[in-house]
């Protein structure tokens, strides 16, 4: 990742998290979904110059008010958000690994309004490609869990 590409998140974080503590507002689920594609740019690995994979399984951790207000959706919410990512994919010529899973999770150390999204790239195997809603499977043993987690 760049210097520029990391002096801009700071800053974005630092902006919205100054927002997010002085008003108080809640997490809308366009900011996740904003949040969510530019966790798509910023983690994009280019294969060759037709294929650029993105991370496709995301967790987006929220401050315990959001999460008790968003999680009676959490299901619904996660397959429009997912949605949303497939669009923008499809706009970016992006590729996924395997099928796009976004989770919310609760997070006590957040504040009210503030999220964090973690993500990563799973493969899934050529049956599980077949069986829609298959789970991915896990990574292999003795390699990194992918980018924002760990396994």
């Amino acid at each position: 990742m760049g210097v520029l590409k990391k002096f801009e998140q700071r800053l974005e974080g630092l902006v919205n998290g100054t927002f997010a503590k002085v008003f108080k507002s809640e997490v809308q689920p366009v900011e996740i979904a904003g949040a969510l594609q530019r966790e798509c740019d910023n983690n994009a690995t280019i294969w060759n110059r037709d294929r650029t994979v993105v991370p496709n399984d995301f967790i987006v951790e929220l401050s315990t008010p959001d999460f008790e207000r968003l999680s009676p959706y959490s299901g619904q919410l996660g397959d429009e958000l997912a949605g949303m990512v497939r669009d923008y994919a499809k706009q970016q010529r992006y590729t996924f690994m395997g099928p796009i899973k976004v989770h919310l999770e609760k997070a006590e150390d957040l504040d009210t309004g503030l999220y964090r999204v973690r993500s990563r790239t799973l493969a899934s195997s050529a049956s599980q490609a077949a069986a829609p809603g298959a789970a991915a499977p896990p990574p292999p043993a003795g390699r990194p869990g992918g980018y924002g987690y760990p396994p």
